[in-house]
């Protein structure tokens, strides 16, 4: 069983983790703003090649790290739940070990590549879910598309 310290500790982890995707996000935004100002006047074929590689890679990364903001939003309602820290696929504790270097997993190692293998998908149990932001920051970041926020 996990200690308050302990449970501190990785809630913490988790925050900043959370904090540290929002500001990437942020980022971004202001990244994609910059090249839609350069595809209205783009310099010659290369330079479109480029925006538009930029472009895929700034999308991959979007619904990667939303995927991730889901499950940091999960592992949180977990520990206020109290059943953070239990591997979802054996029922067992998950490492603290394990926890301090990926908080947001829901599998110890070996049922993680279980997991895999067998091809689950990561659900969120608790009804309605959606990834929450901090006071006042839902009215500065839009999704400005829906696949973004598909996992």
């Amino acid at each position: 069983m996990l200690s308050k310290e302990q449970l501190e500790v990785l809630r913490s982890k988790l925050l900043e983790e959370r904090q540290k995707i929002l500001e990437r996000y942020r980022k971004k935004e202001d990244t994609q703003a910059v090249i839609e100002e350069q595809v209205k006047e783009p310099g010659d074929l290369e330079d479109i090649s480029q925006m538009t590689y930029t472009q895929e890679l700034l999308d991959n990364l979007s619904a990667r790290e939303m995927m991730i903001l889901r499950e940091i939003d999960y592992a949180l309602q977990k520990i206020q739940a109290g059943t953070y820290g239990i591997c979802e696929y054996c029922g067992e504790e998950i490492p603290y070990e394990r926890l301090l270097v990926l908080p947001w997993t829901r599998y110890h190692a070996e049922c993680a590549e279980k997991a895999e293998e067998e091809g689950i998908v990561p659900t969120y149990t608790t009804q309605g879910f959606e990834p929450t932001l901090p006071e006042g920051e839902d009215e500065q970041i839009r999704f400005q598309r829906e696949d973004i926020t598909e996992a």
